[in-house]
């Protein structure tokens, strides 16, 4: 059984909504760069004649909140998510940008039965890698002067914290030779590194920002190092790992033993931006 995250691995990270609210501030708290990313993806382009509006895998609605004021003032946000327990907030985060909002709950699977060119904008950030399959269904749905806005990670992000585990989990022999974790299948799928090849097959139009981070957790802080890991968790380990207690033990000591030392814990937070216009239909050359 392949170890590529299902449902019940995304609901299991992600269904206790404070505590994904309290990682995202931990993430801007620890970060070097202090721009915020979904402002930095919206600042080039104009907005201003967006009407219907989709976010795809919407969470408490962080993107959706940052379209305050961007968009046509009758506009309003649909958002789909599999887990239900965001729709209060993410209906909050629409009230706050100012749009109506609509929440959807079972998944992006849902566009499958919308009309073709029903959107003028769609955005999605940091979710892609889970649905990649869904980008014909994106273009489809998009209108022909529609534009669709990806966020997502280098291959590179969380390396320092995936080459510690993967150690741990090799030291137990856990690992087949050339065996990937799940995050890394997950970065494989939708990155910085290979976003616009994939895009360009469905966009005849892709622009990629870049958007280096570096998280830093220095001596003192070493237990919000292990609150991110224990947050990400179920996307760190693979169906045969150990009990997790025993791999947070082997996280906390190694973390400790860096802060005795007076060592700062750093770990890649590199993102990307991806903005795509002109949708192709089935079939159109690029």
């Amino acid at each position: 059984m392949s170890d590529f995250p299902d449902k019940i691995k995304i609901r299991q990270a992600y269904q206790d909504v404070q505590k994904h609210q309290h990682i995202e501030a931990l993430i801007r708290r620890f970060s070097s760069n202090k721009n915020d990313i979904r402002q930095t993806a919206l600042a080039s382009v104009d907005l201003s004649a967006c009407l219907t509006v989709l976010e795809m895998g919407c969470a408490f609605g962080s993107f959706t909140e940052a379209l305050e004021g961007r968009l046509h003032p009758q506009a309003r946000i649909t958002g789909l998510d599999i887990i239900t327990e965001y729709e209060p907030l993410f209906l909050q985060a629409c009230k706050r940008a100012g749009y109506e909002g609509t929440f959807k709950e079972g998944g992006v699977g849902r566009i499958q039965s919308d009309p073709a060119s029903s959107c003028d904008l769609i955005i999605c950030s940091f979710a892609l890698y889970f649905f990649v399959e869904m980008l014909p269904d994106i273009t489809r749905i998009l209108k022909p002067g529609g534009l669709f806005i990806a966020i997502t990670h280098s291959r590179r992000n969380m390396r320092e914290l995936i080459d510690l585990i993967r150690s741990i989990l090799n030291r137990q022999k856990q690992l087949r030779d050339n065996q990937l974790l799940p995050i890394e299948m997950i970065l494989d799928r939708f990155s910085s590194e290979n976003g616009t090849d994939l895009l360009k097959t469905y966009f005849r139009e892709t622009r990629q920002i870049d958007f280096p981070n570096t998280l830093v957790f220095e001596p003192p802080d070493m237990e919000a190092f292990v609150e991110y890991y224990r947050f990400k968790e179920p996307f760190f380990l693979t169906g045969k790992a150990p009990a997790p207690a025993g791999i947070l033990t082997d996280v906390t000591r190694a973390l400790a033993d860096m802060a005795t030392k007076g060592q700062a814990a750093t770990m890649c937070k590199d993102d990307s931006i991806f903005i795509c216009t002109h949708p192709l239909t089935p079939g159109a050359s690029s």
